[in-house]
């Protein structure tokens, strides 16, 4: 890994499992921001005092009386990341309708949870990531990602199980 290589921590469907999601955050080393990407966002916004993150979050299906917008598009290291947790996007049966809403938005990258699954896709030429569940994984251990785009703006990611 380069010195000018940005990496950015991303955690999804915490459900309110504060020790799970601090775990994660502290197994990020050094980032540039935390991206929560649903189904109890507000965790994040909790545990944040004791790392002072920038974060970035959108709600999930299980986020009752969130004004927030569920899908948001952040630019870091000349790459448009579209963050979301997917839920409207019918996921569980694959990622074109998110793939086609991604090329709408053109984005570069792709950040989503609600499976509780970790994932990493290429649909054309956009990088998608879901890190799993830091709290209810299933597909084995809770995770979470840390997001890589390099010197060279290739992208790719770190998976850190939590255990």
């Amino acid at each position: 890994m380069g010195e000018c290589d940005l990496r950015i921590g991303v955690v999804s469907d915490s459900h309110g499992d504060l020790y799970m999601l601090e775990k994660a955050i502290s197994m990020m080393g050094e980032v540039e921001c935390i991206i929560h990407l649903g189904d109890h966002y507000r965790d994040i916004i909790k545990v944040n005092n004791k790392f002072n993150n920038s974060i970035y979050y959108v709600p999930g299906n299980n986020d009752y009386l969130s004004n927030g917008s569920s899908d948001k598009i952040i630019e870091l290291n000349g790459k448009k990341i579209f963050i979301t947790h997917g839920h409207r996007y019918s996921i569980g049966f694959g990622l074109m309708t998110l793939y086609y809403k991604a090329e709408e938005e053109k984005a570069d990258i792709v950040l989503y949870g609600h499976t509780h699954r970790y994932g990493i896709d290429y649909e054309g030429d956009i990088f998608f990531l879901n890190p799993g569940s830091v709290s209810r994984p299933r597909d084995g251990a809770p995770s979470a990602a840390v997001l890589v785009i390099d010197n060279k703006g290739d992208i790719y990611a770190e998976k850190l199980l939590l255990v």
